[in-house]
């Protein structure tokens, strides 16, 4: 993507999600022990059964994933095959916007920046993000 854009001239532009792995239901049931110092007394035999992801869950990057993909896809963007944590948009009128995700950050880039600027507005609106603004 990145030499793509090189090649192009495009511009490459960077979002960062805040806290991105507590945002996710979780799809499987996952309980936990009672944390040192939190337990209940006369049940600390008891687990926790969590309804949300945490950090260092091994499901968590997984909920994730599934969380902003399903938002791509409602927004219109298409998986590329090859390669799963790339998601394209395109138009009739051959404007395109590219998607790569790694973990909680976001790159971005294509031939038009009006599509840029809509799609910062509808994900900003989704997700709780820091804009890096443009790579460089």
């Amino acid at each position: 993507m990145i030499a793509l854009a090189a090649k192009k001239r495009w511009s490459i532009y960077q979002l960062d999600v805040k806290l991105a792995f507590l945002y996710d239901e979780l799809s499987k049931a996952v309980s936990t022990e009672q944390p040192r110092g939190y337990e209940i007394k006369g049940s600390e035999q008891k687990v926790y059964k969590l309804k949300k992801a945490l950090y260092g869950l091994k499901q968590t990057p997984h909920a994730w994933y599934n969380h902003i993909k399903s938002y791509f896809v409602k927004e219109g963007f298409i998986r590329c095959p090859y390669e799963y944590i790339m998601f394209i948009k395109t138009n009739v009128r051959g404007k395109i916007l590219i998607i790569s995700l790694y973990v909680d950050d976001l790159i971005f880039t294509g031939n038009v920046e009006s599509m840029f600027a809509k799609f910062k507005i509808s994900i900003l609106v989704e997700f709780d993000m820091t804009n890096l603004g443009k790579m460089r």
